[in-house]
């Protein structure tokens, strides 16, 4: 399990480590020289997670690193809820399931994503209608990051994002023992895309344009 004290939470150099990255909705770039986020940008979420080899992914709303973080929020098991509509998945810390909704064999963001333990082999399709991902967006990037390895995942997060459609690689997995991920999302500001608001933000956690992966 995860520390419950920040100063045993080290935030590692290199990597993507302290890089703010700009998402338009069609791709994802790295803001140069951004030590903070854009001057206008609002505050969405941050969630922090943990790899422990052989039991699976951690998560804690907020930024482990931070003490106030840890003695107001708990660190809790990855789980998920079902959606019953496209039979996708929800990913959370705070659901009720703890498997994998209908997957398929034509996927490959499953494995890419999830380890062994996360998946439900009694729960796999050809149907074309069931599967998906959608949920925490911190969550989901936090898992893109533990897909590969550390010294890769800066340059190829803007590949992972392209036309506005999440991809998918063929990277060496990054889940680490005791490693750990903290991702922070914000607001695009307003005179660099309008649209960008948090009730949006919402609606493309929940799928209403999309899911992240079909």
């Amino acid at each position: 399990m995860p520390s419950t004290n920040a100063q045993d939470n080290v935030r590692a150099r290199g990597g993507a480590s302290g890089i703010w990255w700009y998402c338009n909705g069609q791709q994802i770039q790295a803001i140069p020289n951004a030590t903070r986020p854009p001057q206008g940008a609002q505050h969405f979420k941050t969630f922090s997670m943990f790899f422990c080899s052989g039991y699976g992914f951690w998560v804690l709303r907020g930024d482990a690193t931070n003490a106030a973080s840890l003695a107001s929020e708990a660190w809790h098991p990855l789980r998920f809820d079902y959606e019953e509509n496209d039979y996708s998945t929800y990913i959370t810390n705070a659901g009720s399931r703890r498997n994998l909704n209908w997957t398929r064999p034509d996927q490959r963001w499953p494995g890419i994503l999830f380890p062994d333990i996360y998946h439900n082999p009694t729960m796999v399709t050809p149907n074309l209608q069931y599967g998906g991902l959608r949920g925490d967006l911190p969550i989901f990037l936090s898992l893109i990051a533990f897909s590969m390895r550390r010294e890769v995942l800066a340059p190829m997060l803007p590949n992972m994002f392209i036309n506005g459609a999440w991809n998918v690689h063929s990277h060496p997995s990054g889940r680490v023992d005791r490693r750990g991920v903290v991702v922070y999302v914000y607001t695009a500001p307003q005179n660099w895309a309008p649209n960008s608001t948090i009730n949006e933000l919402h609606r493309y956690e929940d799928g209403v344009y999309s899911n992240y992966y079909n």
